[in-house]
Formats: C-alpha cells, sequence, structure tokens
C-alpha cells in the first residue's frame, strides 16, 4: 500500500514535548521539522483505503512526504507493506509493531512475510494461499512415537514444469532438509496421500522469481497400523508397534482379520408376498433375525406385518398376504355412521339382460350357491373390497353434505362424495328450545308506570318445560347486585327464527314473567353460580317450532364429548345481514380448566375457573360458525346419544369471557356448568 498516499490533515507545528505526541512512546519522535498529520495510503489493486495517524517531516516546497527518508526523520518509515495480509483500519505500527490486521492462511509476522515453523499435534492442516515470489517455508512436522504421519493433499496449485524445478512443494521422510526425499510435487493434480516411516515429516515449499498461482492446501493426522480399523466382524484391533497389529475376534470368528465367519444354519428366505414385498432384518454379526412385510397400494396387509427366525431355523406366524383394502374415511363427530358388511354388487348391462332372458330357467338351475365370504382381518381402520358405509347427521337440526353411502372400491377409494354435517346450515334449520330475554334499553323514555319501553334484545334462555326457562343470571340481575329485577321489565320471546319480529310474526309468543329465582350462591364479582330459573305467566304452545330443551340425567355427569354446540342471540344487529339475520351458531371444543386459566393469566385478566364452570374455544376446523360466544348470551347444548334422534340437554349457559377479543377463535369462553345445579332447577320449576 506505499505506492499512493496522500495528506488529508494538516495540524500545528509540534514545539514542546506532549503538545501533539499520542504518548511518552512519540517523544523521540517528535522533532522541530515534524508535524502530526494523518497520512492515508491507498492500495492501487485493491482501492480500499487505510490510514494511521503519524509524525511526518515536510520536503523542499512544503509538502509532507511520509515515503521519503529525511535526514533527522530516518525513524519514520511510514507506508508499510502488508505482504501476504490485509491493513487494518487505522494501522499503530509505531507503537505495537503490528500493521497488518490478518495474514492469509500460512503466513505470519507483522508484514506477513513469515511462514513454516514445527507443528507437533496429533493432526491438523498445512495452507499457503496467493503466494508470493521469491518466497521460501520450511515446516516440520512431528506427532508421538510409535505412530506415524499420513498427509493428505486437499488442494495444489503451482507453476507446472515436468520436473518442478521452478515453484515446488518437497516432502521429505524425517525432520530436516537432509532427510531422504519423498517426493517433489508441482502443477495441479492432487498427489497420492503420503505417509512416513516414523514420527515427522519434512516440507519445504519453494518459489522463484517469475509467476505464482493459489498456493496448497493439506491435512495430516497421525497413523497407525489400526488406524483404517482392518478387524471384520466387529474385532478389536491391537497395535504391536506403528507397523504390526493383532486382531482380538469375537465368539466363533477366526483369522488374522476376524474373516472367517463361523458356520450356523439360518431360515431360508421366504417367497415375497403377492402385490407386496418384505425387508430383510439384521442382528450382530450380520445374520438375518426378521422379515418386515408391506404391501403396494393399494393393498393392505392382512395378518402379522412381521416374522422372526426362530432356533428351529423356521420362521414365526403364518405369511401375511396383501389385499385391497380402503382405508375409514374421516368424519366429523356430528355424522352418525354404520358399517355394512361386504356384498358383491350385482349390475346387469342390456346385453347381460339380453342373455339373462335367452337362458332362461336353464341358467338358475346350474348357478351354484354363493357360499359366505371369508374375510381376513385388516389393521384396525381399513375395510374389505365392497364395503358399505351409511351415513346420516346425528340430529334433525343438522344439515347433511355429500353421500348418504359410500362403497369400497377395488382402486382402493371410496364412491361418492366427502360426507359432513354443519348444524343450522339448513333451511328450515332452528332451535325450538331458544328464548329471547328482552330488557328495557337505556335509550328508552318508558317508565314502569307507563310500560312504554323501547325493548333491547340483551340474552338468550333455554325453554325446559311450558311455564320455565333457565337463563344465566347475570341476565336478569343489575350489574353487581344479587337481586333480580322487576319482572316487569323483562319480556320472553319463544318460536323466534329471526331477528326481525316482523319476518314471522305469526309463529311468535310472547310470554309474561311471573317470577324470576336466582340461584342463592350467585357472585356477581366471580360469577360463580350465575344461574336463574324464570317461571312464566303464560303457558308456552308446544309445537314445531316451540319445545323444551332436555337436562342432563344426573346432576354429577362428567362432560366427556370434545365438542359442543353453542346458540344465542346477539345483543348486536349485523347490519350486513337486515331481516335476514338468524339466531347465530356455532360448534366449540371443550377444555379442561387449567388451560382456561393459564390463557386469561398470559392475557392480563386473571380469573378463577370454578367447579361451577366450563370452559369453550371455537377452534376453525370444527365447523362453519357465525357466533362470538363472549359477546352473546347464549346456550351450550350436546345432542341425547342413544335413540332419541333430535333431542338436546342442556349444557352450558354464556357466563362470561375476554372484553376485547375480537372474537379469537383460541380465546376461551367460561360457561355457567348447569348439570351441577339439576336438583335446584327442578325445585324451581314446579
Amino acid at each position: 500500500c506505499f505506492k499512493f498516499c496522500s495528506l488529508q490533515l494538516g495540524l500545528a507545528h509540534i514545539v514542546h514535548l506532549y503538545n501533539h505526541c499520542p504518548g511518552p512512546e512519540w517523544n523521540v519522535m517528535c522533532r522541530g521539522c515534524c508535524e502530526y498529520d494523518v497520512i492515508r495510503c491507498k492500495c492501487p489493486l485493491q482501492g480500499t483505503p487505510v490510514g494511521y495517524a503519524v509524525p511526518c517531516c515536510r520536503n523542499a516546497i512544503n509538502e509532507c512526504d511520509p515515503c521519503i527518508i529525511h535526514p533527522g526523520c530516518s525513524i519514520f518509515e511510514n507506508c508499510k507493506r502488508c505482504n501476504n495480509g490485509t491493513w487494518g483500519p487505522r494501522d499503530d505500527f509505531f507503537i505495537s509493531g503490528q500493521y497488518c490486521a490478518e495474514c492469509r492462511p500460512g503466513w505470519s509476522g507483522g508484514d506477513c512475510l513469515k511462514c513454516g515453523g514445527v507443528i507437533h499435534k496429533r493432526q491438523g492442516h498445512l495452507v499457503l494461499e496467493s503466494y508470493p515470489n521469491n518466497a521460501r517455508c520450511e515446516w516440520t512436522i512431528q506427532v508421538d512415537r510409535p505412530f506415524t504421519i499420513e498427509l493428505r493433499f486437499m488442494m495444489l496449485s503451482l507453476e507446472f514444469h515436468h520436473s518442478c524445478r521452478y515453484d515446488y512443494l518437497e516432502v521429505r521422510d524425517g525432520d530436516s532438509i537432509n532427510s531422504r526425499v519423498i517426493g517433489r510435487y508441482c502443477g495441479n493434480n492432487r498427489p497420492a496421500p503420503v505417509h512416513s516411516s516414523g514420527n515427522s515429516l519434512h516440507v519445504l515449499f519453494v518459489s522463484d522469481g517469475y509467476k505464482n498461482f493459489d498456493g496448497f492446501f493439506a491435512t495430516f493426522q497421525e497413523n497407525s497400523a489400526c488406524s483404517s480399523s482392518p478387524c471384520l466382524h466387529d474385532g478389536t484391533c491391537i497395535l504391536d508397534s506403528s507397523y504390526s497389529y493383532h486382531c482380538a475376534c469375537l465368539a466363533g470368528y477366526t483369522g488374522k482379520r476376524c474373516e472367517n465367519v463361523p458356520v450356523e444354519r439360518v431360515c431360508s428366505l421366504p417367497p415375497r408376498p403377492a402385490n407386496g414385498d418384505h425387508f430383510l432384518v439384521y442382528g450382530p454379526n450380520d445374520v438375518l433375525i426378521a422379515l418386515q412385510y408391506l404391501c403396494h397400494k393399494p393393498y393392505e396387509l392382512s395378518g402379522g406385518s412381521q416374522r422372526t427366525c426362530l432356533p428351529n431355523n423356521t420362521w414365526s406366524g403364518t405369511p401375511p398376504v396383501c389385499i385391497k383394502a380402503c382405508r375409514e374415511p374421516r368424519v366429523s363427530e356430528l355424522v352418525k355412521q354404520k358399517v355394512l358388511p361386504p356384498q358383491v354388487p350385482s349390475r346387469k348391462t342390456p346385453v347381460h339382460k339380453l342373455y339373462s332372458s335367452d337362458l332362461g330357467q336353464e341358467s338358475q338351475s346350474h348357478s351354484p350357491t354363493k357360499a359366505p365370504l371369508v374375510l381376513s382381518q385388516l389393521p384396525q381402520g381399513f375395510h374389505h373390497l365392497y364395503t358399505r358405509i351409511e351415513y346420516e347427521c346425528a340430529s334433525l337440526f343438522y344439515h347433511h353434505f355429500g353421500s348418504s353411502r359410500r362403497t369400497c372400491l377395488k382402486t382402493g377409494k371410496w364412491s361418492g362424495r366427502h360426507v359432513s354435517c354443519s348444524p343450522g346450515e339448513g333451511k328450515e334449520a332452528h332451535w325450538p328450545w331458544l328464548a329471547a330475554i328482552y330488557r328495557p334499553s337505556t335509550k328508552g323514555t318508558g317508565t314502569k308506570h307507563n310500560q312504554a319501553f323501547d325493548w333491547q334484545l340483551v340474552c338468550s334462555a333455554a325453554l325446559v318445560n311450558q311455564r320455565s326457562l333457565v337463563v344465566a343470571a347475570h341476565c336478569v340481575t343489575d350489574l353487581g347486585k344479587v337481586f333480580p329485577v322487576d319482572t316487569t321489565t323483562i319480556k320472553v320471546v319463544v318460536g323466534k327464527h329471526y331477528r326481525d319480529d316482523h319476518r314471522e310474526s305469526k309463529g311468535l309468543q310472547h310470554l309474561r314473567v311471573a317470577s324470576i329465582a336466582i340461584h342463592p350462591n350467585y357472585d356477581p364479582n366471580t360469577l360463580d353460580s350465575d344461574i336463574a330459573v324464570i317461571k312464566l305467566l303464560d303457558k308456552a304452545r308446544i309445537g314445531e317450532k316451540v319445545l323444551p330443551l332436555c337436562l342432563s340425567e344426573n346432576q354429577d355427569e362428567e362432560v366427556t364429548s370434545a365438542q359442543g354446540l353453542v346458540t344465542g342471540w346477539s345483543p348486536l344487529p349485523e347490519s350486513s345481514l337486515g331481516p335476514d339475520e338468524k339466531a347465530r351458531v356455532g360448534l366449540v371444543h371443550l377444555a379442561d380448566v387449567v388451560p382456561c386459566e393459564q390463557q386469561y393469566a398470559r392475557n392480563g385478566v386473571p380469573v378463577s375457573v370454578t367447579d361451577n364452570m366450563l370452559c369453550a374455544s371455537q377452534k376453525p376446523d370444527y365447523g362453519p360458525s357465525n357466533i362470538c360466544p363472549s359477546d352473546t348470551g347464549g346456550i351450550l347444548v350436546l345432542p341425547v346419544k342413544g335413540e332419541s334422534k333430535g333431542l338436546w340437554r342442556l349444557l352450558g349457559l354464556v357466563s362470561f369471557g375476554y372484553d376485547q377479543g375480537e372474537c379469537d377463535p383460541d380465546l376461551y369462553t367460561v360457561y355457567t356448568r348447569v348439570a351441577n345445579f339439576k336438583d335446584w332447577i327442578e325445585s324451581n320449576m314446579k
């Protein structure tokens, strides 16, 4: 970097010691003829500027000339070469003597001109990149006795000559330049691995003054007769000297390298199954011990998938077979299915019908009686060819999509379309036990005496008989209170399918309230025991659109289903739907109270979920939904199992959720566990 230097900044002349010198090390350099300037050198090839602060001397025309030795300033050799390395961003070689930031591999020293040395390691490498002209480097590689050295060349790029006269790498078997020459190498062809006879190698690199190339890279490691693991069949190599060894063989194996295999009988290889294959499983000493069977698609394995070689040289079990089968389609828990036994279908084309009519009774008299099919066992979740599955929805209020019957075909696929059931998707789907609870609007102008209320739909309740409703206690109490509101401020509507009463005014039943019973343990702060019973003054007329909802069979019933259905009216109408808005509906996934409490705590809303509560979240993969439970005073229900098709039971009442959750389907809503209050509800229904 010495060919292009320029003065960037000039400061005042140095008159007194320490005025401009970086430290006491510079005192000897601070003379009257010098100034403290910043010198920047730019490498002509790379164009990278490097700089350092040094005193410089003025020439006859008052120019700072740092690269010329002046009388009295001969100590300043400002522009240094960094021959085989890179400059640092700011040099301080006058203080530390190091002016190269980093040397290329193989070079060392402040000017990156040193190479070679003694290396005593079990393994390592030699590397020299972009070597200069007129270079000479010597290495001595040493390992401990009695090991020898193996030297492998990864890359070689030197000037070529048939006798390697100009640039070359010379390897000698020993520790000096006087040791026996193993080989001299040049050009681009990698030499074969070099092995020493003792524990040292001498490596010499020489370049002339004409051309230079990329250099070389080689690795070395200590070597012995056991380095290449000469013993077979897991034998152990024991070193007698660096040149000789013997093998300790496992039981039954003999020979210098344990190459003789003990004679023993093994199971003969059985044939592969038709439409399948088997894989060989080997144990110690490469002995065949088992077979693993599999089948090609669309075939499935019937029988055991593995057979083992027994001590009497026979295979365990019986050979499995590959038969055509279909994997059972996955359906939602809302879909009921019935598996029918395989039955070969009988289809007659016009040609078959023609021949059948011609043959008449003769064909019937000679047709053999079909024997019942003998079916082999298949893995769980697979069905035989021509197996049929019939589907229906678990409830009349679910809408069925896809095929009602599917058959396993020879291709390994099922006929028909995928089956699913969605709640509330059909045109006539409705929830006949759902009641709308109205309270006076805060914007209304009516009073208790004139009854001229502006009514606001606030919650949903469940009709449990003709004169009783079950509802969350917070729907019929004031904030923070445990006493019910006046019965005249509650209005109940059943038989409601659309939010807009004018859409279906004929089927609606407006019912008056006789009394409201709040559970005695209701806590408006924690919302524990959040449940109430509304007794009706008017008797609900039972019909297609008005039916009561079942309670749980017993008070201590555990919730085992993974799914529930939430229905209810949103307090705020959906403007985009207008008069066509119906009751909201969606599936939820029931969860344990522990992850429920943990999620609320993570979101900065610590709550206590009591034994009187349930937790559930909407999962996107649990079917369509247009309900946000935490914003809806909704009802959580489950279909009644068994033969009671179309009946539902009351599971929970929406109690509380997040204030601002944007209806995230992963957030939990907390419900009142209705089963815990069965006796209390029934006592207040009388």
